[in-house]
Order: C-alpha cells, then structure tokens, then sequence
C-alpha cells in the first residue's frame, strides 16, 4: 500500500475516532492516542519498537494528535464566536469565558493559553470586535504549532545518540520522497530501519549487550572500524562488488558518478535519494551477512 492510500485511510477511520469532540477536550496531550499513531506509523514502516520516534514522525511528517485537538478547540472557539447570544450553547460560552478570570481550568483559558502562545492573544480578548475569518485564525494556530513542534523535534533529534546519521540529513519535519516511491513492503522497511539507525548491524547489536561504543566492530572485513550504516554503504570490503554494481547502476539511470563525492555527500546522497537500488544494496548485503552467520 502507497503512503497517500495509507494515509487517506488513517485519516478516514481512525483520526476521526480520536479526535471525537476534541473541540472540548484537546487541550492537553493524551499519550494513549499519540501512541496510537505511532503504532500506525511504525506498521506503516515496517519498523520495530525500538526505532526512535523522532526518526519515524519526521519521515511520514504526520501531525501530531494533540495538534490536531487544539486546531479544533480553535475551529470551536471561532463557532462560538460567531452564533447569536441568544442561543443555549452561545450562553454557555459567555458563561466559561467570564468566570476564566478567577479559574484556571477552564476551556476557555485552554484557548487562550493556545493563542498566547501563537501570538493571537489580542484576537482571544477582542472576540466580539470585527475579527479575522476563521479559516486565517486556524491556519495561522496551525502554522504556528507546526514551527514550534519543529523546534522540539530537532532538540529530539540532537539529543539522541542513535540518530547521529540522521540529523545530518533531515532538517524539516516532512514527508520523505522514498515513502511515496513505489516499493515493496520489504524494501521500505529496511530503508526506514537504515536511517533510524536500527539496522541489525554491530553499533545497534551491541547496545543490548552492553558493548563499548569503540568495540561495536564490523565482522565482515578486517578494516576493525564500528560497523555503522556508512561503514555498510560505504568503507565494508566485503561488499564491495555489490557497492560497485550499485554505484554504477546510479551512474546509469541518474547521470551521477558517485564515486567522485566526498564520503558525507555520498552517504546523504544514498540516504535520501535512489530508495530501490539502496535498498536492493542493503538486502543483497544482508543476504551475504546470514550466508556468513549460517556457515
């Protein structure tokens, strides 16, 4: 199944389920449902539950529940703004808005506390002046929230030692292109696997069996260097033949000659781009691996 099918339907069935009556509740995050996705996300991917969140929300570029909840609360606020102050649930609004000066929890300082913090608070306290649409309020929420999550999600990535590749090569919270390509389930997964770093290779094995990083050595060559996903891509003599196919057959169909890239640009190159060949590279290198191991 293709990433916009796959999304559609998520989107479809389960986001509606979720966010049921957000517009009254959303406020806070709820990890239960946060998780949720990220078990759609990881199923998707066909990756394990070790695979760092960071790595596997910054390739689909899915939003965030609870960013999703508090565009509703906006949306909702918006509604309410806007129907006659005759009607029951207009008085019920008025009713929370003006005893949110001596409580706190109420659902109208939770709207408040969302446009304060995207620089809409005059907006809040001018509700019944001439005010912006609606559609401008909510975007401007939105766009405002995706920049802050970004923030956070780049402090994430540097804070986790098992991205050390990853971060060089991701800087926008966004779709990855290899996930709209057309790929098998097979060869998704372990592109995905590679660039969250939880590949079954030595620098990742070794983690579960309290190895020192320096001691996390490949055993396919005798080059003693950690094996790590540009050890495999790049410096590992025992593919050697294989990488030589695959630099070759990238030279063919896409008219660049790899081998004449330092060894950071080609690793982003490989990373990013030519999804099928990498692919088809990294399984054909585990096929020699298990042939190694079974002997």
């Amino acid at each position: 199944m293709d990433y916009d099918t796959y999304t559609k339907i998520y989107d479809s069935t389960v986001s509606p389920i979720l966010e049921y009556a957000s517009a009254v509740w959303g406020f806070k995050k709820y990890n239960p449902l946060e998780r949720l996705q990220y078990r759609a996300i990881r199923t998707f991917l066909g990756v394990g539950k070790h695979a760092p969140l960071p790595a596997i929300t910054g390739d689909t570029g899915w939003t965030p529940i609870h960013m999703k909840t508090q565009c509703n609360m906006i949306k909702l606020w918006c509604k309410l703004c806007e129907i006659p102050e005759y009607r029951l649930c207009r008085k019920t609004f008025m009713w929370d808005f003006n005893i949110s000066n001596r409580y706190k929890r109420t659902w109208s300082n939770d709207v408040k506390t969302i446009m304060t913090k995207c620089g809409l608070q005059d907006v809040y306290f001018n509700q019944n002046s001439e005010r912006q649409p609606t559609a401008h309020i909510v975007s401007c929420v939105k766009n405002k929230l995706v920049e802050l999550h970004q923030q956070e999600w780049l402090k994430a990535l540097e804070d986790m030692p098992k991205l050390r590749t990853y971060k060089n090569i991701k800087a926008d919270y966004n779709v990855e292109p290899y996930l709209k390509k057309c790929l098998s389930r097979q060869q998704r997964s372990v592109i995905a696997r590679m660039r969250s770093g939880t590949l079954h290779l030595e620098i990742e094995k070794g983690r579960f069996r309290n190895v020192p990083l320096d001691q996390r050595l490949c055993k396919m060559c005798k080059s003693q260097s950690i094996e790590d996903e540009s050890h495999l891509l790049l410096f590992c003599e025992r593919y050697e033949q294989l990488r030589t196919t695959l630099f070759n057959d990238i030279r063919d169909k896409y008219n660049i000659d790899l081998t004449t890239l330092p060894a950071n640009i080609k690793l982003k190159h490989l990373f990013c781009n030519y999804s099928k060949l990498v692919s088809n590279f990294i399984l054909n290198c585990f096929t020699i691996r298990q042939s190694r191991i079974n002997c």
